[in-house]
This record gives C-alpha cells, structure tokens and sequence, in this order.
C-alpha cells in the first residue's frame, strides 16, 4: 500500500485533500502537511517523519507537493534521500490526486509516480485549444566552478553585489522567480559554511537556480576571496547568506556592503518576531545592531513587490532579550 504525503505552502494541502475527498470520498491514506510562516525546512522534515514513524516499516510513500525547488520539495527530498521506496511528484493539481488515489491500490510506488506526472501534464487544457503542445525539452543546469576564465588580467576592481539578503533557505521559489528578475543578476551565490559541506542541500539549491544564471554554493571564506577576483570585475551578482552574523564576517573580509534585505529567517525556540517571516534571536539581534552601527541599511522584503520595511535600534531594543 503507497501511502500519499500532500504538502504545499500555505493551507493549499489541506484544501486540495478536502476537495478531494467530496469526489473520491476520505482516504485514510493520505497525510496532509501544510507549510505556513515562520516554519522552515527543518520544521517540514520532522512534519514528514512524524507521519512516517506511524507507518508499517518500508511501506512506499510518494509525496505530493505544489513547487519544484520550494521548501516542501526540498524538505521531502531530504527525507527521500534516506530513505527506500520514496518518491516525489510536483506541480500538484486535483486531478493528478483523484488519478493516484484511484490507481494506488493496484499500482506500485514507480508506476504511481509515472501516472501521477501523466495526468498532471495532461489534464492542463485551454478551451480554444485543448490539446496540449509537446513540452519543449529542459536545459541542463551550468555545472558550478571556483571561478570564470580570465578576461583582463588587467582589470582591478570587484563584482557588483546587485542584492544581499538574508534569507535561511538560500535559494528558493521566491528568490529564483522575484528577486533574481528584479535585481538583474547574472549568477546567485548562495553562501553557508554549513550548506556550503552539506552536498544533498548544495544540490538541491543549485537545482532551482533559473535557467540562463549560475549559481554556486559557497562557504563564507571563499566568497570573500572571490569578490576581491578582478576575474568577476563588473559582474552582478545577487548574494544570499543566512544570518546577519555571516553578514558582518563578509565586511571584516573587505567586502563592501552598504545594504542588506532580510528576506526570511525561521523560528528557532528562544526567537522572537520582528515580522510574520523573521525571527531573531539575541545573537541576531547583536548582529544587526552591529550592522547598524557600522551604517549599513537593514531593510525587510518577503518579495521585490513588496514595500521595504525598515530595521531600526529602537525595534531591536524593544525584543528586549
């Protein structure tokens, strides 16, 4: 018996199963996790291995989830890397769950995952043409490199950092289909000493990365050493790190930051909120306070549509830690 896994950002999982359900009827099979603010990664993976746990040992399970390259698919992909008889379809919609409901009791795990993405491609209609155009075939991901070729070994100078911004899942939805746009970029780094020596994470990162961009996974040293590259002269870079401390370890390094956009930080016990998708806590708040002194610009911005909010002494002082 493959049991379903459905999880999206948001209460989407819960709707969509309830829908669900008034066509097929209740399945006790199907688990739903939702992805809600303030949560990470982290909070998804013990969200799947809760319901894991409750299951018959190696039973198959196929997880359901909305976004290629967003947090529930990369927290089941972790869970999936460890474990057997696990796979992972995107781009849920309802008909692609009423399909596998109906086919699980006779279909293993590898045939479910196969009608599942049929139907998902093939329920996807326009009523002036319904029939659907062959998908044109995906382009492979630039294999990440230390560095570029030389151009001019005459050239002095550093990259252009078009964005920094906090955000503790690096590269996401948000980041390849926002911020990468508007700021111009053309390559992401993405820089954690953790992330940096953790190859599944590093991976899975760099495979969200838009198509026409590189991107690369960096611990915090070697970021600073590549900005000072006269190799990467002129070059517009979007930068992303997960705490204000790696922040104030790049300045030290020489880097020239003046501005940075704090995107999302998840809670951690002993966080307090300064919005619905940032959390700090006293080392943050250090940090940040810090940054302020030495003049740097602290802003807030889920999305580049979005207003700026600003960081300031006052409203750190008030988390009173």
């Amino acid at each position: 018996m493959t049991h379903i896994i459905v999880a999206t950002h948001g209460k989407f999982s819960e709707e969509i199963v309830n829908s669900a359900a008034m066509v097929f009827g209740e399945d006790e099979n199907t688990h739903v996790v939702t992805f809600l603010p303030g949560e990470g990664g982290d909070d998804l993976v013990a969200k799947y291995n809760a319901i894991i746990e409750t299951l018959p040992e190696n039973e198959p399970v196929l997880f359901l989830v909305d976004l290629f390259g967003g947090s529930p698919y990369n927290a089941a992909a972790r869970v999936a890397s460890n474990r057997e008889n696990t796979d992972i379809v995107t781009g849920i919609s309802l008909p692609m769950l009423l399909e596998v409901l109906d086919a699980k009791d006779s279909a293993d795990l590898e045939e479910l995952a196969e009608t599942a993405k049929e139907v998902g491609v093939m329920a996807v209609k326009s009523f002036r043409n319904p029939e659907p155009k062959a998908a044109p075939a995906p382009k492979a991901e630039p294999a990440p490199v230390a560095a570029p070729a030389p151009r001019n070994p005459n050239l002095k100078g550093n990259m252009n950092i078009t964005l920094l911004r906090i955000d503790d899942r690096l590269i996401h939805g948000q980041v390849a289909t926002s911020w990468a746009k508007a700021v111009k970029c053309e390559a992401i780094f993405a820089i954690s000493d953790d992330v940096a020596n953790d190859k599944l994470r590093s991976e899975l990162l760099l495979q969200i990365v838009p198509p026409g961009l590189k991107g690369y996974v960096i611990p915090v040293e070697k970021a600073i050493k590549v900005y000072h590259n006269p190799q990467y002269t002129g070059k517009n870079i979007l930068w992303l790190v997960t705490k204000p401390a790696d922040v104030l370890r790049l300045i030290e390094g020489g880097v020239k930051i003046d501005k940075v956009n704090v995107g999302g930080m998840t809670y951690k016990d002993g966080n307090k909120m300064l919005s619905d998708a940032v959390t700090v806590g006293k080392a943050d708040v250090d940090a940040f306070q810090k940054l302020l002194d030495l003049g740097v610009d602290l802003t807030m911005q889920k999305v580049a549509t979005n207003p700026k909010v600003e960081i300031t002494k006052a409203k750190l002082d008030a988390l009173q830690f």
